[in-house]
């Protein structure tokens, strides 16, 4: 045959199975972004233009060194947000699945409420997953760690922010009825007597901070987020950003808007007149 005569005629050459009745073997492969591409070079693969490992028995039959060649296609800006598109809207579903999972438990807890005539905050841990009856298993602080750096980072917050509150109405408590300012000489033990009223009460309602802090931590994971876009900075550094702001700047407002309304609602000046 024509395609024999061909072979005949050119002892010398390297391809010896691979489209031998073509003229000119040739071929055309675009690799899909991010995708890694391995090609044959020795012209025995039985997958051509891909490369099947033949070229091993080959350097081992003729003392050669041929290899394939690998290309790698590198992901284009549009490829990467796309995949950036598509995880969002992926934790978008996992968010939703989350929350439906969530309204199905606080519909079970009522069941189980109404059959074992839960208390109040015994209802609350139960829907928040709060509460611990297994003394082996995880304490609420771990299982807060296990949603991840944003709910400890929102449960601080919202610790933060109750605790303002609680300066606050401690302060307009004791400024309404003794007439004076905490700051006023010789008050400021007094004062802390009736903090300690509603520190106590603070410590009581920490299943609803719990929970508060559950429903804050999206807001958090927002937060970092921005910061990281903006800035280019580590997630690391913008974690530490949103601390800075939100649980040290954001505390100190709190507290200094919070004692300032308190004195005012008191008709009480927070710093004493000098004598």
């Amino acid at each position: 045959s024509s395609c024999t005569r061909l072979f005949e005629s050119k002892p010398g050459r390297i391809n010896d199975k691979i489209q031998l009745d073509s003229p000119k073997v040739a071929t055309t492969d675009t690799p899909s972004p991010g995708e890694k591409a391995v090609y044959c070079r020795c012209w025995k693969s039985g997958t051509f233009p891909y490369c099947d490992g033949a070229h091993v028995a080959h350097n081992k039959a003729t003392g050669d060194n041929v290899g394939p060649l690998i290309v790698t296609a590198e992901k284009k800006k549009n490829d990467v947000d796309r995949t950036a598109a598509v995880s969002e809207e992926t934790k978008a579903v996992e968010n939703e699945g989350a929350n439906e999972k969530i309204a199905e438990e606080i519909i079970e807890v009522v069941k189980v409420s109404e059959e074992k005539k839960l208390t109040f905050m015994d209802k609350v841990k139960n829907v928040l997953g709060l509460k611990n009856d297994d003394p082996d298993g995880p304490t609420t602080r771990e299982k807060l760690a296990k949603m991840g750096l944003s709910a400890l980072l929102s449960y601080g917050w919202v610790s933060n922010m109750s605790y303002a509150v609680t300066l606050s109405l401690s302060w307009y408590g004791f400024s309404k009825k003794t007439g004076l300012s905490p700051l006023a000489p010789g008050q400021w033990k007094p004062f802390l007597a009736v903090y300690a009223g509603f520190y106590v009460f603070n410590n009581i309602i920490r299943p609803l901070r719990f929970g508060a802090s559950v429903i804050v931590s999206k807001y958090f994971d927002n937060f970092v987020s921005f910061i990281q876009n903006k800035t280019k900075l580590s997630r690391k550094w913008s974690i530490a950003i949103v601390v800075i702001i939100a649980n040290v700047f954001g505390t100190f407002a709190a507290m200094g808007l919070g004692v300032s309304l308190a004195s005012a609602a008191a008709g009480v000046p927070i710093f004493p007149p000098k004598a």
